[in-house]
């Protein structure tokens, strides 16, 4: 009887060893800007460590090479814990790497999430892949210094570039931004029809994919290589007026790298969403892994942390919460409901037509 009971200790205490936490995990980065990153390094992730009572080592990388290093790992042995991915469409579609499923039985805070930010992303199913931790949406941004009457419409936007001619600060369809499609991809929403299946020869399409070769004539050339470029035209007073990431924007004119006379507004009939931001936990990790991942951003998904995205970095929050914001936060940006009813709906998200924009939308930028 001794000698069984010393087997069962041991057992126990192997088989506990076996889903022991870890001291530290990764959290692999490829999403962030430079204000994201910050609110990583020094704000999110600190507070998780306190209360998970574990070491999160922050590390910065890009979809590709995270794509190839996933490919090489053997199943139980993935060194990534917690991915916040640029493009999360992109892992779904790549059959060599796999991502768990998410699920309110494992982070329960998902319940909170707006159903519609799990419908799908760049076109693609999110099929519970992943957790949107934010809604991202661009805006039309303009220096209230040089644009006093700014447009409220597409059309208007473009029937009126001649007042702004080579002061609209496009992007390069071929930056490494997302911006470089995002920008032609919501132009575009405003011309033609992207809920039906694309047809690049298509008559409507190709009458607005004109108007869009004759409205980069009409930005500031040569067009931005990067945001940061563009930031840097309106510092000096080049640029007055683009469509960018509001967050983004707005935490800028803070930090002093753009104006301070900076302002958001939407356009109808669509802004583009800028893409939910994902927590998506890779499939070939450690068991206890998963279990801290879980745990992790069930806590990144809590009341608090939301309500602390939305007040510090005016980024919205993907949890239904809004009446735990802080009153003052809807002083400085429009509120949530209106940023979601300026938002191109996810049925007119065409994921041919982002591929498409991708490829080709350089070949029409003045040389």
């Amino acid at each position: 009887m001794k000698k069984l009971f010393t087997i069962l200790f041991v057992l126990a205490v192997v088989a506990a060893s076996a889903f022991a936490a870890p001291k530290e995990i990764v959290f692999m980065d490829s999403q962030s800007g430079a204000n994201f990153q910050q609110w990583w390094q020094t704000i999110a992730l600190p507070a998780a460590e306190d209360f998970l009572g574990v070491k999160i080592k922050y590390v910065v990388g890009s979809d590709a090479e995270i794509i190839e290093r996933m490919k090489a790992w053997k199943a139980g042995q993935g060194d990534i814990t917690v991915l916040f991915p640029k493009s999360t469409a992109l892992f779904i579609k790549t059959s060599q790497v796999q991502l768990e499923n998410l699920t309110t039985a494992k982070v329960p805070n998902m319940a909170k999430i707006d159903p519609v930010l799990q419908t799908s992303t760049e076109g693609v199913p999110v099929a519970n892949k992943g957790a949107a931790y934010w809604f991202s949406t661009y805006a039309l941004i303009y220096d209230s210094n040089y644009v006093k009457n700014p447009p409220k419409s597409w059309q208007e936007f473009y029937d009126r570039r001649a007042e702004w001619k080579g002061h609209i600060g496009f992007i390069r369809p071929d930056a490494k931004s997302s911006g470089g499609w995002r920008q032609p991809f919501a132009f575009l929403n405003a011309f033609t029809d992207f809920s039906k299946k694309f047809d690049p020869n298509a008559a409507d399409f190709q009458a607005a994919w004109a108007r869009l070769k004759d409205f980069y004539t009409y930005c500031q050339l040569p067009l931005a290589a990067e945001p940061t470029n563009a930031f840097e035209n309106f510092n000096a007073g080049d640029t007055w007026i683009t469509v960018y990431a509001m967050d983004y924007s707005l935490w800028s004119a803070r930090q002093g790298t753009m104006p301070p006379t900076t302002k958001a507004m939407f356009l109808d009939p669509g802004i583009d969403a800028g893409g939910q931001a994902y927590l998506v936990v890779p499939a070939n990790i450690p068991e206890e892994n998963k279990q801290i991942a879980y745990k992790l951003i069930n806590y990144l998904l809590s009341d608090d942390q939301q309500s602390r995205l939305v007040s510090t970095m005016w980024q919205y929050n993907s949890t239904m919460i809004n009446d735990k914001v802080p009153g003052i936060v809807w002083e400085q940006i429009p509120k949530i409901e209106v940023a979601k009813k300026a938002a191109i709906p996810p049925e007119r998200v065409n994921a041919d037509a982002i591929a498409y924009i991708k490829k080709n939308a350089v070949n029409i930028i003045p040389k």
